[in-house]
């Protein structure tokens, strides 16, 4: 009997001791500072969308401040042909600075979780202009003429998404925000800007 009834304390004890370990899981802020110093505040993050889709190349350096707030920029370069590329108004480079804010919960790391950013990009690319040339070819037809031009442009917006972190610094997010072109109006080109992506990093 004696030894029953310390099996059952022994049994009840450890199921309590489990209760008290889950608990302690949930991070205080010291603890969020600890890890967030740890994982470093320096990150560099590649887009796979653009790889597989265009090609291009969407490489992002971002500094993270503090656990709740981060700035940086993005660098776009499009490794594909010019032709296609200035067809459709894509850019060949493009510069895209940002600054960002963390509404993170307890059981995130410091500068991962839901976020919001503003960002203002820059833009530079070629692309094929129709002009009506009213002087008549050889065989006496006024003709549309195409020519390749330079375009520049700058587009300020905001975004919102979901990063991801785990305890080795790498990360995977999720972004999606729009801006407006300033420049170029009245062109063919949309005036929209659509900015996001699925991007895989490292915290150092």
């Amino acid at each position: 009997m004696r030894n029953l009834i310390i099996l059952t304390l022994f049994f009840f004890n450890c199921i309590y001791s489990q209760e008290v370990q889950q608990v302690e899981v949930l991070k205080n802020d010291n603890q969020i500072s600890e890890l967030f110093e740890e994982l470093g505040q320096n990150e560099l993050k590649l887009d796979l969308i653009d790889i597989l889709s265009l090609p291009a190349f969407d490489i992002t350096y971002e500094r993270i401040k503090d656990p709740y707030s981060s700035y940086g920029v993005s660098l776009f370069l499009n490794a594909g042909d010019n032709n296609s590329a200035s067809k459709n108004w894509t850019d060949k480079l493009s510069l895209t600075p940002f600054y960002r804010f963390y509404f993170f919960n307890k059981r995130d790391f410091g500068g991962a979780g839901f976020f919001a950013e503003v960002f203002t990009k820059f833009s530079f690319g070629k692309h094929d202009v129709e002009y009506f040339n009213p002087d008549q070819n050889s065989s006496g037809i006024s003709y549309w003429e195409t020519v390749e031009e330079n375009f520049f442009d700058i587009a300020p917006g905001a975004a919102i998404g979901q990063k991801w972190i785990n305890k080795k610094g790498w990360t995977f997010q999720i972004s999606g925000g729009v801006g407006r072109f300033l420049l170029k109006k009245g062109e063919i080109r949309p005036e929209l800007l659509l900015r996001g992506g699925f991007s895989i990093g490292k915290r150092f």
